[in-house]
């Protein structure tokens, strides 16, 4: 039940990181399929500020903090935090429910996630920040383009995106998507079979990757020098 602990709470942890844009892009790559409780996203920030999550994504980029975000919205910090809590609280419970998670992990979950939330509202992403590929897709992206993952590395170094990449190689950016989206399907396949994941939260996790997918492609990394 450790490692199953661990997930959750980094699942929880895991709402900042995808507010941020660095988790959500590609979201079947985050926390592993059959955590006991699936991270809530940035919908619960979002709302409490009174932005779209794409506002609150490109205020993170600009290199703000949630904390400094919030009070440029006249919303309280403690008020932030306690929406954080409260949605993560309500996935945990959710879990519990399921008989995925004891009350006693989700209590000491809870007491985690508090004890670091100061730290997390306050941490800036760096001006431009941009999403990694998960290693697992990584690997779909470059099987798919013909490319090692260090011809990769260099190309998206360069400033170009996998969408330019992608054509450069004689692919096409169709053929990119659903290798990755193969990849991704084939593992939350495999949590389903194993009973880890239901096929419900499988279909919410390929829509909102679906989602996201042509705004990961179309970004470019920025070139060291400019």
């Amino acid at each position: 039940m450790r490692a199953r602990s661990k997930k959750a709470f980094a699942a929880a942890g895991a709402t900042l990181a995808v507010a941020a844009g660095a988790g959500g892009a590609l979201a079947a790559g985050g926390p592993k399929a059959g955590a006991p409780a699936r991270h809530p996203g940035p919908a619960a920030i979002a709302a409490y500020l009174g932005l779209t999550p794409a506002q609150l994504r490109e205020q993170l980029r600009s290199g703000k903090s949630l904390a400094q975000i919030a009070v440029a919205q006249g919303k309280t910090v403690a008020g932030l935090e306690a929406a954080i809590v409260a949605d993560v609280q309500a996935h945990l419970d959710r879990a519990v429910s399921n008989g995925r998670l004891s009350s006693a992990q989700e209590t000491a979950l809870l007491s985690r996630l508090k004890a670091r939330l100061d730290g997390l509202v306050n941490h800036a992403f760096p001006a431009g920040a941009r999403v990694r590929l998960h290693p697992r897709l990584g690997a779909a992206v470059t099987t798919y383009l013909g490319v090692t993952p260090a011809q990769l590395r260099a190309e998206l170094r360069a400033g170009k995106s996998l969408a330019q990449i992608a054509t450069a190689h004689g692919k096409s950016v169709a053929g990119l998507k659903s290798a990755i989206l193969a990849r991704v399907k084939a593992r939350l396949d495999h949590a389903v079979t194993s009973k880890r994941l239901s096929a419900d939260r499988e279909q919410a996790i390929l829509d909102r990757l679906s989602a996201h997918l042509d705004e990961l492609l179309d970004r470019t990394l920025p070139v060291a020098g400019r």
